[in-house]
């Protein structure tokens, strides 16, 4: 069974995509920060099979063991909150997902 890392999978569009992946039988990790853990209008119907919770800047190449693949949506994702601190979204959206990508090959995930 493929192992696929969601990361961001508490948001709308990753909790969507869990349920979409754990109906296809795939095994899921679920990678997120939490913050929007308790939001009420997020469908959180199917649970990843892994569930880390992390800041997308702190992942580490121990989070992707056992990982065949990783769907990557964690990021600060509108304007009106990227721009209340730019340089906090840059750390997030540009420097963890590079990180994030480092990590991933070096882990030999395809």
């Amino acid at each position: 069974m493929e192992n696929i890392l969601v990361t961001g999978n508490e948001g709308y569009i990753g909790s969507v995509l869990v349920e979409s992946l754990v109906k296809r039988g795939y095994k899921v990790t679920g990678l997120d920060s939490g913050v929007f853990r308790n939001v009420q209008f997020v469908p959180r119907t199917a649970k990843p099979h892994v569930q880390i919770y992390k800041d997308i800047r702190d992942v580490s190449i121990s989070d992707l063991k056992g990982v065949d693949s990783v769907i990557h949506l964690a990021a600060l994702c509108n304007d009106p909150l990227g721009n209340l601190n730019p340089g906090v979204t840059f750390e997030i959206n540009h420097k963890g997902s590079v990180n994030l990508a480092k990590l991933a090959k070096k882990a030999g995930v395809r």
